[in-house]
């Protein structure tokens, strides 16, 4: 029985209020997440993941996605009126940083603001209400409507915000040379004309080559995939395979750059002062804008850039850095770390970048060689946190060593595999004693994953604007090593500890022969609720068809489970659009039967341990601790 208590409440006002553009762009970066929140959780006595073993699997059903504003609030309770103050279209200009405070006023006790369909990159710091946004030079010309909800417990309210960017920085548009038609494709041979912004001063007016292939059944009614492949070092033409499903876009970097840039000097000075502005990756970028731009049929939610050595270096740094652009990475033997590449390839890029003792920035104000390692990345930068990949390296790679995963960072003492899992982000890794493109003498290419693609799957795939789980510490994750040898061979600066790829075993690096992360790890796309109030996603761990290990020491191939089951792994919500927490918030959580209570993460991300998961889809429930 409650006892209704008569109160006076103040009226609930929400505006925004503009803030001065930030000139220069600021190298302040987000704070790394909180790695000792995880290891925590698990000795709280309102955690009882333990107890999830002797519960039998409810039976997997959909979910209602419709909006649950006051799930939590008391039938009984008034509703306040709120007065919203008018909220004026907010205009930005490309690569200028701006920020805007939302002010509320009134409401009858403490306050939580909300807000869904900000632009991507954008961002909203709740605590101190300041929505920020740095749009890039591919997003002028564009709109969004962000929503903002303020609530008490007993009211709420909405207000619309039109953000809108300006189309100030414009390369040169590429110009059709040539086309061909196919069997269900057009292939188109561009050229690409650069400027200052694309390109140095001693450079700009050239052109280079790039390819793009579109899908002839692709409209605005039938959208199908972005692919964006780079290639790897020394290739004297863009790709040019075509798909019918999907549309493919080839840049080329003939300079070797590293598909990052190169110094401001040239080509008549030298890398030895100045800047070194990502000229090549924003050749990169402004493919992707202008195929998104001239094809309704290309989805922007599932454009993924991929590639290979270089271009798996490529690949990985844009698709990080640039990471509000792309819904996927698939990047393999690359260097993760650019001040660990072997002696001959950082005297190539001292040539383009400086030396890496010198410390040239580029237009951020981070020195290059830092701005690009990807430990650096993931620990500082939220946006890159929320990407997922797919990685792949090999132990007797003797071009790219497999020290390119495993060896330490000097500026951050975290390997890449490391700094993967302590940031949560989402991705599967492989690696096995294959070579800079051969394959392992015992098992054959991709045995980790075989057909399975995380754009095109059915049940389990990676969308832009769609939430997916972030798997971490999985007891099933097989060990990379830590970087020393074996005893096998001794280490070789060029090639590390590298044997030679048709002699099986032996590898001279230490740990597993071949193993993945995360393998065989699934979420369901199509069962997700992501309200304010609520956030559930069902999870299993596939065993299905494959072969047994073809020798002792190794995994199993396709989608045969490496172990037994239940896995017990940390789940991490990722891309979340409405279901946001803010540092340190309370949030409940369920999963088949057990439940608790849990901080949510220093950067507002919920972490759940230590969750058993089996073939079978399970539903994890979040809900907020009011």
């Amino acid at each position: 029985m409650h006892t209704r208590v008569s109160m006076l409440r103040t009226p609930l006002a929400l505006a925004l209020v503009a803030c001065s553009p930030v000139a220069p762009r600021d190298a302040a970066v987000d704070p790394p997440p909180d790695t000792a929140v995880t290891d925590a959780l698990a000795d709280r006595s309102t955690n009882t993941v333990d107890a999830i073993d002797a519960v039998s699997l409810p039976d997997a059903t959909s979910i209602d996605t419709s909006d649950a504003l006051h799930s939590d609030v008391a039938s009984d309770r008034a509703i306040t009126p709120l007065t919203l103050a008018p909220l004026a279209p907010w205009t930005l200009t490309e690569d200028r940083e701006a920020s805007r405070s939302i002010d509320v006023r009134g409401g009858d006790g403490p306050v939580r603001v909300f807000v869904e369909g900000l632009p991507p990159g954008a961002t909203f710091d709740e605590p101190s209400r300041t929505l920020r946004f740095r749009p890039d030079f591919i997003q002028g010309g564009q709109r969004w409507t962000a929503r903002f909800t303020a609530r008490t417990a007993s009211a709420s309210a909405t207000a619309m915000l039109e953000v809108s960017v300006e189309d100030n920085i414009r390369p040169p548009a590429p110009t059709v040379a040539r086309r061909e038609s196919g069997a269900g494709f057009v292939r188109l041979f561009l050229r690409q004309g650069t400027d200052r912004y694309t390109d140095s001063a001693g450079h700009a007016g050239r052109a280079f080559d790039a390819v793009v292939t579109i899908p002839t059944a692709a409209s605005a009614m039938r959208t199908m995939p972005v692919r964006v492949s780079l290639h790897g070092i020394g290739a004297p033409s863009p790709g040019d395979a075509a798909s019918s499903s999907e549309f493919r876009i080839y840049p080329h970097d003939p300079n070797s750059t590293y598909w990052w840039g190169y110094s401001e000097n040239l080509p008549s000075g030298t890398a030895t002062s100045g800047t070194v502005p990502e000229y090549t990756a924003r050749r990169v970028l402004q493919l992707v804008e202008w195929v998104h731009r001239s094809y309704p049929g290309a989805d922007p939610e599932r454009t993924y850039i991929a590639g290979s050595s270089m271009g798996g270096a490529g690949a990985a740094t844009i698709g990080l850095l640039h990471a509000r652009h792309f819904c996927f990475v698939d990047a393999s033997v690359f260097q993760a770390i650019p001040k660990n590449h072997r002696p001959s390839r950082v005297s190539t890029l001292t040539t383009r970048w400086g030396a890496p003792s010198l410390g040239l920035v580029d237009d951020s104000g981070i020195a290059v060689w830092d701005r690009m390692d990807l430990t650096r990345v993931l620990a500082s930068s939220a946006e890159a946190r929320e990407q997922f990949l797919e990685i792949h390296h090999g132990k007797d790679d003797d071009t790219i060593h497999f020290g390119a995963v495993v060896f330490r960072s000097p500026l951050t003492m975290r390997t890449f595999y490391q700094s993967l899992q302590e940031t949560r982000t989402g991705y599967l890794a492989s690696w096995d004693e294959g070579g800079h493109g051969p394959v392992d003498p015992v098992l054959r290419g991709d045995w980790w994953s075989g057909a399975f693609n995380f754009v095109t799957d059915a049940t389990t795939r990676l969308r832009r604007d769609q939430p997916f789980v972030a798997f971490s510490r999985c007891s099933a994750d097989r060990n990379p090593g830590d970087g020393s040898g074996n005893g096998r061979r001794p280490f070789n600066t060029s090639s590390g500890y590298a044997g030679q790829v048709p002699i099986a075993g032996d590898t001279g690096w230490n740990g597993d022969i071949a193993g993945t992360h995360n393998r065989l790890l699934r979420w369901d796309s199509t069962r997700i609720t992501d309200t304010i109030d609520r956030f559930s996603i069902f999870v299993r761990a596939v065993n299905g068809t494959g072969d047994p290990p073809p020798r002792a020491g190794y995994p199993t191939m396709g989608d045969r489970f490496d172990g037994a089951l239940p896995v017990r792994v940390d789940l991490t919500p990722r891309r979340v659009q409405r279901f946001r927490t803010r540092p340190g918030e309370r949030v409940r959580w369920s999963f088949r039967g057990a439940s608790g209570e849990l901080a949510a993460n220093s950067d507002g991300t919920v972490t759940v341990p230590t969750l058993p998961l089996d073939a079978t889809f399970s539903e994890l429930v979040l809900s907020r601790v009011e």
